[in-house]
């Protein structure tokens, strides 16, 4: 492998999408799916310039590790861009939709998958833990940026942030779960209550939150007497999140959750940041770390795999990812109805789409089982979702914004 032809084709995507980002939201063209296209391009499928065997790793093991950091970096900037009080003041939106939520999107997605697929209950349940939560880093042009800003209601928007970035960090005990029963039966059940439960997430929590208040008191520290300079703050994220990912792994936590933790506390002890700081360290995030990730992806897609199960799993798929968000928020809607009339509810139940956790995700369990369709399948869910959430971001925002302004034109025009 030629690292210059690497550097140059991955860069050179980068750069492009990069240019012209703006101009590629307007016309609902998503970031994740044109690399994703462009990875496919320059593959094994098309110019085959580049195979994702000739990087000397196993597949599973650089996608693997490559999501894990995108995943961290990029919950690190959700975390950073919820203001302080949020946590207190959106408790409702917060218990409805995680307690309730999660457990009723992994019941929707699996019944569908188990309905339509045909395969063992183990492996769709499965299946349908690893698409259950929201993306973080996928929804990142959903709620950032001057067009997010523009069209979608803040409040919305700190509410898709919140929910992807604690959901991401519980989906591992959701995962787990099926993981253990396919390769420990006898023992699945004590091992996901002792091990799991309790030390990798609830132990991960705590490790977090008392991470990023130790490191929250340490900035204010160094800043308090002049020994970081102001500029300074844009590049502490990504090494707090890298930092807080790598101690969670080594201490065995779910590292995931320890980020998210960790820099949500972090980001309450601090002072406020402008709105805007936090979108420039997302629009990094998302250039240097998403689109590679997504190029990796269409280099490795199974194409060959997915045109041999016809055309039933991509529609099963598909019905799964919509339907596991659309029927649950409809569902608990009585529960937060005060704080999201019916057009935000309609965004909300539409915009769950699944990227860079799902993959993370994907290659852990696969492997942990050894189960090669596990990838198969989550491959073709992260595809069609990119395609689908992301072509239609722009449009339905547009359409929220109308809805939005309608009321307050009515208001104008009584008075």
């Amino acid at each position: 492998m030629d690292i210059n032809l690497v550097l140059a084709l991955f860069a050179g995507v980068v750069l492009v999408l990069s240019a012209f980002s703006t101009l590629f939201q307007r016309i609902s063209l998503p970031g994740p799916l044109l690399a994703l296209a462009l990875g496919v391009l320059i593959g094994p499928h098309a110019l085959n310039l580049l195979r994702i065997e000739d990087w000397g790793l196993p597949r599973g093991t650089l996608l693997e590790q490559a999501s894990r950091i995108t995943l961290a970096v990029g919950l690190a900037g959700v975390a950073l861009r919820l203001p302080h009080g949020y946590w207190r003041q959106n408790l409702r939106w917060i218990v409805v939709i995680i307690g309730l939520g999660m457990a009723g999107m992994l019941v929707v997605a699996t019944g569908v998958l188990w309905w339509g697929l045909g395969a063992s209950f183990l492996l769709v349940l499965l299946l349908g833990a690893i698409v259950t939560p929201t993306d973080p880093v996928v929804t990142t042009p959903i709620v950032t940026g001057s067009l997010a800003e523009e069209k979608v209601p803040e409040r919305v928007r700190h509410n898709i942030s919140a929910e992807s970035g604690i959901n991401d960090g519980l989906g591992y005990l959701f995962v787990m779960l099926p993981v253990l029963l396919l390769t420990d039966p006898g023992g699945a059940w004590h091992e996901l209550l002792t091990r799991v439960l309790l030390w990798e997430v609830l132990g991960g929590a705590a490790l977090g939150a008392v991470a990023g208040w130790l490191l929250g008191r340490l900035f204010l520290f160094v800043q308090r007497h002049g020994l970081m300079e102001e500029s300074s703050y844009l590049a502490i994220v990504v090494p707090l999140a890298l930092l807080l990912l790598g101690v969670g792994k080594l201490l065995g936590t779910d590292a995931v959750l320890v980020v998210f933790t960790g820099v949500a506390v972090f980001g309450q002890v601090i002072p406020q940041r402008e709105e805007e700081q936090e979108d420039r360290i997302q629009d990094a995030v998302s250039r240097l770390f998403l689109l590679p990730v997504f190029i990796l992806l269409g280099l490795a897609l199974p194409l060959d795999e997915w045109t041999r199960l016809g055309w039933v799993p991509p529609l099963v798929l598909t019905v799964a990812l919509l339907a596991r968000r659309l029927v649950t928020v409809w569902l608990l809607r009585p529960l937060f109805a005060r704080l999201h009339d019916r057009a935000e509810t309609f965004f909300l139940s539409w915009f769950a789409p699944v990227g860079i956790s799902a993959l993370f995700y994907a290659t852990l369990a696969e492997r942990h089982t050894g189960r090669h369709e596990i990838f198969v399948y989550t491959a073709l869910a992260i595809t069609v979702s990119v395609a689908v959430h992301g072509l239609t971001a722009a449009p339905l925002s547009a359409w929220l914004r109308h809805r939005e302004a309608a009321p307050e034109e009515q208001k104008e025009a009584s008075a």
